[in-house]
């Protein structure tokens, strides 16, 4: 039996050349294949995560931004916006400007997370822990 090329693609996941097939074999002892593996003693090469990209990144700050303001939020301040632009400030009621005030930190947290994104995005390369906090504040 010929065993060749065996190495983690993943946590939980192997592929290797066996007598000549290329197997996706789980890393469960349970499994026939990875017992060969096993049994030959054969070297496993360690899984290497590849780099996060970009659109790793946009996800990220999306889900953050959702978790602050969730999109049917966002519409909603939105179209507050326009009623109250078209109102004029100078007519606005102390409920009115508290609510513009509101809708106004709430965008600002945005503007700051999507801040950040872009600086994370322009690294090179992207942090494997883009999701840690330390990167976001």
């Amino acid at each position: 039996m010929t065993i060749e090329n065996a190495r983690y693609t993943a946590p939980g996941a192997i592929t290797a050349t066996i007598n000549g097939q290329e197997l996706t074999i789980p890393d469960d002892m349970a499994n026939r294949h990875r017992k060969m593996l096993k049994d030959a003693n054969a070297s496993i090469e360690a899984y290497v995560a590849s780099p996060p990209t970009v659109i790793e990144v946009k996800d990220e700050a999306y889900r953050r931004i959702t978790t602050i303001c969730p999109e049917w939020k966002q519409r909603n301040l939105t179209a507050q916006a326009s009623i109250l632009a078209e109102k004029g400030r100078d007519n606005w009621t102390a409920e009115e400007l508290a609510a513009w005030d509101a809708g106004e930190a709430i965008w600002s947290e945005i503007a700051a997370i999507r801040a950040k994104s872009d600086e994370v995005e322009l690294m090179d390369p992207i942090p494997q822990d883009y999701t840690d906090d330390k990167w976001w504040t």
